[in-house]
């Protein structure tokens, strides 16, 4: 199982525009080297490490403890979530994902488990269409606890430009968004409802190299900043803002894993402040992360690697 916490450079250094891209399909989105051929890594308070932990480092969405396969053409397989349970794993959800012959991910299909606490149920399963290996539909069908809902994606290009992106529920269409390029970067994105209300905006300022610095969204009284910067080519240093609050900051080391982070603490009004120590294998993938907590040594996760 692999955690997002020291997984955090996974979120960031394969940002994409608009949320076209579902998550992460292969061994390059997730920074590991050879010919992996699973991760499985815990989370441990570090002065306790016979019981798992919750670290609250993270947001409720995601997971402290997962488990990835790949098949040996390095794409994603498998994925398995866990939760912890007063000090032992228990298993979420898991999710199975199918490619084509042109390494392109072509359905997935999650199912809920919640430890055996209820029923297991199929609670997602998506489907993606290409023409000559340009994504233009997804299908989803997600199951909730009392209705189940059918979604559809269409992605409408031009010049192979991504210009429009409709979203469809219910046999109507519920939102629609709209992109500006120039060239083959996204400058802007503007959402519309079916009611005709505008949505999230979104726009991208790029560097030298066509590199990412900015990128401004605006919702409602809602107005969000990323600045991303670069040494020698490489993140340095990505910066999350709302509302002009400094939310969450993380500077990476020269093997684009984070190195220090500041995240505000919303409970005492104050930044928290996180370091990472690694530990390498010989492919130079970690297999060790100490997390320190305001200088003091707080987590540990602990990553087991196998290999094709």
């Amino acid at each position: 199982m692999l955690t997002k916490k020291c997984g955090l450079v996974i979120r960031l250094l394969v940002f994409l525009f608009s949320g076209i891209i579902f998550g992460q399909n292969n061994l390059s989105d997730f920074s590991l080297n050879g010919k992996v051929k699973n991760v499985r890594s815990v989370t441990f308070l570090i002065d306790n490490q016979n019981h798992t932990s919750v670290s609250g480092f993270l947001d409720s969405e995601n997971f402290d403890s997962f488990f990835l396969e790949f098949d040996q053409k390095g794409d994603l397989i498998l994925r398995e979530n866990y939760l912890d349970y007063q000090g032992k794993l228990g298993l979420f959800d898991r999710t199975i994902y199918r490619f084509n012959f042109n390494n392109r991910i072509e359905k997935s299909e999650t199912e809920l488990i919640q430890n055996g606490e209820e029923p297991r149920k199929i609670s997602q399963r998506r489907k993606f269409y290409y023409i000559q290996n340009r994504l233009v539909r997804i299908d989803e069908f997600n199951s909730g606890r009392t209705t189940d809902q059918f979604w559809v994606t269409n992605l409408i290009y031009d010049g192979g430009r991504l210009v429009r992106k409709d979203f469809w529920m219910e046999d109507a269409v519920f939102s629609r968004t709209e992109f500006t390029n120039r060239l083959y970067q996204v400058m802007s994105e503007k959402t519309f409802h079916n009611d005709g209300k505008a949505g999230k905006s979104v726009d991208y300022t790029y560097g030298e190299n066509a590199k990412l610095i900015l990128k401004s969204s605006q919702s409602g009284n809602e107005n969000d900043e990323e600045a991303f910067m670069y040494e020698n080519e490489k993140l340095k240093n990505h910066t999350e803002k709302s509302n002009g609050k400094l939310i969450f900051s993380t500077f990476f080391n020269e093997n684009g894993l984070p190195e220090r982070a500041e995240k505000f603490n919303y409970r005492t009004q104050k930044p928290d402040w996180y370091e990472f120590n690694f530990e390498y294998d010989f492919q130079n993938n970690w297999i060790n992360c100490v997390i320190l907590e305001n200088q003091k040594p707080r987590f540990i996760i602990k990553r087991k690697i196998s290999y094709y």
